[in-house]
């Protein structure tokens, strides 16, 4: 059965490598709701990268809380990535990356692999053994889930669900708190009649 490592990530501009992933949040579980695990990561800028203005004027007036959250037990890069790496290799194969909406944390989470993991690669560019051995791909939930609600893929978002599926006012932009969030909606989804 396939494990779904859903991941967050806070990140402190809008791509990796000028700007810094600060904060990694994955949560495993599997479609009978079987959780195998939490990860929690707070990074330490990368060498030469500067905050982007309009992301962190974000962060300071609508999720200040989630910021500060960020601050706390920081990491190198190198260090955290390997953390996670060590910690994705404990779980239940095969592994899939998952995330809402997955392009974008899937792109943060690949180069951080790509960039501070690439001696433990099996086989470059690909994501092997940290995640599936189809490629280097993620689940988009968002996608998922206008697939199972037949809805457009542009009338899904996280504040438009059903109450029953997911409660968007819980969402903190803890990378940690959105994983658990967007895993419990997975689950949800992945039964849904």
């Amino acid at each position: 059965m396939t494990t779904y490592v859903v991941c967050d990530i806070e990140a402190d501009g809008p791509i990796p490598g000028p700007h810094s992933m600060i904060s990694l949040g994955a949560v495993a579980v599997n479609k009978e709701g079987e959780n195998f695990g939490e990860c929690e990561i707070n990074f330490l800028p990368l060498e030469n990268a500067k905050p982007h203005s309009a992301t962190m004027h974000w962060f300071t007036t609508e999720a200040p809380e989630a910021l500060k959250h960020t601050q706390h037990n920081q990491i190198s890069p190198k260090e955290g990535m390997n953390k996670f790496g060590d910690w994705l290799l404990t779980l239940p194969t095969p592994r899939v990356m998952a995330a809402h909406p997955a392009p974008l944390d899937f792109m943060w989470i690949n180069w951080y692999i790509q960039t501070f993991l690439t001696e433990r690669l099996e086989k470059i560019p690909f994501s092997m053994p940290f995640f599936d051995k189809n490629g280097q791909t993620a689940f988009d939930i968002k996608s998922y889930a206008a697939a199972v609600l037949k809805k457009d893929y542009k009338d899904i978002g996280r504040d438009n669900y059903s109450i029953e599926l997911h409660d968007n006012t819980k969402h903190t932009h803890k990378a940690i708190d959105d994983a658990r969030e967007y895993a419990q909606l997975l689950i949800k989804l992945l039964n849904h009649k």
